[in-house]
């Protein structure tokens, strides 16, 4: 049987037909169209990104690392450049596929370039204004494809370098009521000790963290008349002088007191679980230590070497000697003078490490402390950590205080006056016969925790610890005693480290 279709059916049919195969070539399913897509796509990223030398602006800008995140789409300097760097004119180099159509920096609201756009090419010595918002936008050769990095030149908005005392930081030394008369702080077992005389009492507190924690209140009856000034603390316990020189230890955190069959005229400080003083034996200055090692011989004092109002002996580890190393300095010689000179100690031997070269001062009761600054490479935009010793406050021969700081980067062996970053503020009245511990705080995510002191820091982190300095106590011009800890910090050292 013979079908006759109506010629509007057919031509309905045909135009379906016309269609279908239309909509069939839109269909964006070949595999050599998605490979070339997604070639052309490829072909904006960016795989480097540096800044050009220019040392009228800062030395070794060429040598800053830069990150670049392709998921985010940002270019930026993890290690912030030095504080006050001028970032309006500065000239790039940008490595990505050579087939790119263009690559272009639109700038805005910077502070030379307001709303400018910037055709970046090999070899291009055009400056970009990087204090404003800045997009790198990369287009594909074919113009299909274009991807956008926002580039980000951080700059240091503190000064690094630059020691930070806080006076909202600044606390009243624990537990006194009365009138102070005087104070001595000192750290047993991660603990720091502070004793007080109140007005005839006394008073022993004791913290894990100076500034934020609690101080728990322990009153001492010493069966004699204690001086405060000479408390020390070594990993056996707690030491301390009568006021005819007689030494007593405790080692119940100073409940009871054990006369120790010895008699001095100074407490130097602790080595290790020993206490070291000087003494005269009546014919001359020596020595001693208590407990004493096995065969120990008191060896007779050098003239240059004081029989009181020393530093606080520091302890101090160097790549330079096999054994732990202690240093104090300044003091009276037997003959009533001041010296300036610092002194080591091994564990067996005292030596003089310097005399100063005549830049630190003869003084008594200065405060002698090991902590850091950073010293700019002259070749790259580095800084270099390095261990610093330093000596603030004291009495000067003429009977005035010291208000400078003075340092060493070498050890104690040369001096010179601090810059001005690492000098005490005004805030802070001028001292003698104060105490410095340095103690780290760790930083960023969880609670704040305090750790033995422990330089550097070599492994990638989200928290570190930062060393704080802490000042405890001393005494004004006139001799009356200070009730302040102050709490300062090197302000690089709070800046989450890069590595």
């Amino acid at each position: 049987m013979n079908r006759h279709f109506p010629l509007y059916i057919m031509v309905f049919l045909l135009l379906a037909t016309t269609v279908a195969s239309c909509n069939k070539k839109d269909e964006p399913t070949t595999s050599t169209e998605s490979n070339y897509s997604s070639y052309s796509y490829s072909t904006t990223l960016v795989s480097a990104f540096s800044l050009k030398a220019n040392t009228k602006i800062a030395v070794g800008l060429d040598s800053v690392t830069f990150a670049i995140d392709q998921e985010r789409g940002l270019i930026y300097n993890a290690d912030s450049l030095p504080y006050g760097t001028r970032v309006t004119a500065l000239c790039v180099n940008v490595t990505s596929a050579s087939t790119v159509a263009s690559r272009q920096f639109i700038v805005k609201n910077g502070t030379v370039q307001k709303d400018t756009i910037i055709t970046y090419r090999s070899g291009s010595n055009d400056s970009i204004d990087f204090s404003g918002d800045v997009t790198l936008r990369v287009t594909s050769r074919d113009g299909v494809n274009t991807r956008d990095y926002k580039v980000k030149v951080n700059v240091h908005q503190q000064m690094p370098d630059l020691i930070v005392w806080d006076q909202s930081r600044r606390r009243d030394l624990p537990n006194v009521s009365s009138t102070l008369r005087a104070s001595k702080t000192v750290m047993l077992n991660g603990s720091f000790m502070c004793l007080v005389d109140d007005n005839g009492s006394y008073v022993l507190s004791t913290t894990e963290d100076p500034m934020t924690g609690p101080w728990s209140k322990k009153a001492i009856s010493f069966p004699f008349v204690p001086q405060v000034r000479s408390f020390t603390a070594s990993v056996q316990g707690l030491y301390i002088l009568d006021e005819t020189g007689e030494l007593y230890s405790s080692a119940d955190m100073g409940t009871s007191w054990t006369h120790c069959g010895v008699s001095w005229n100074a407490i130097v400080g602790a080595y290790d679980d020993r206490i070291l003083g000087v003494k005269n034996d009546g014919t001359s200055w020596v020595h001693d230590e208590y407990p004493a090692r096995d065969g120990f011989v008191s060896q007779k004092l050098d003239s240059n070497f004081p029989v009181s109002g020393m530093s606080q002996l520091v302890m101090a580890a160097n790549e330079w000697t096999a054994k732990q190393q202690a240093m104090c300095m300044g003091g009276v010689l037997a003959s009533g003078a001041l010296t300036n000179a610092v002194w080591g100690y091994d564990g067996e031997r005292w030596g003089m490490v310097s005399n100063a070269g005549g830049v630190l001062p003869a003084m008594s009761d200065a405060t002698l402390f090991s902590y850091y600054t950073y010293l700019r490479s002259t070749t790259s935009a580095t800084y270099n950590k390095r261990v610093t010793w330093m000596v603030v406050g004291g009495k000067l021969a003429d009977g005035t205080l010291n208000t400078t700081t003075y340092i060493s980067r070498n050890q104690g062996i040369n001096w010179s006056k601090g810059e001005e970053t690492v000098l005490l503020p005004a805030s802070i009245p001028a001292f003698s016969g104060a105490q410095v511990i340095v103690f780290d705080r760790t930083l960023g995510a969880g609670a704040p925790r305090l750790n033995s002191y422990d330089p550097g820091q070599v492994t990638p982190v989200t928290q570190w610890d930062c060393s704080y300095i802490y000042l405890f106590g001393g005494y004004a011009a006139n001799g009356t005693a200070l009730g302040s800890v102050w709490e300062g910090v090197l302000q690089r050292l709070t800046f989450k480290p890069v590595f």
